[in-house]
């Protein structure tokens, strides 16, 4: 199982230095990830795919698999 701690590491590791914030993780025992992010001012589907993508790049799918959604309460 995918620890919710890795995901908001790698997560807090990408919005360092950017206006994004993190709001919630959450990680179900499938595995099933959820990001929810935001900024003042709204959030960019650009961003929640960048964000998306930095996440992927860095689990293994051959270890485990998942799925991965990023949003924000406004998308």
């Amino acid at each position: 199982m995918i620890l919710k701690q890795t995901i908001e590491k790698i997560a807090q590791e990408y919005l360092q230095g950017t206006e994004l914030s993190l709001v919630e993780v959450t990680v179900s025992e499938e595995n099933d990830i959820e990001v929810i992010i935001t900024r003042e001012g709204g959030v960019a589907i650009d961003d929640c795919v960048a964000l998306s993508r930095h996440i992927e790049s860095k689990l293994d799918r051959d270890k485990e698999d998942f799925s991965l959604m990023v949003g924000s309460a406004g998308i």
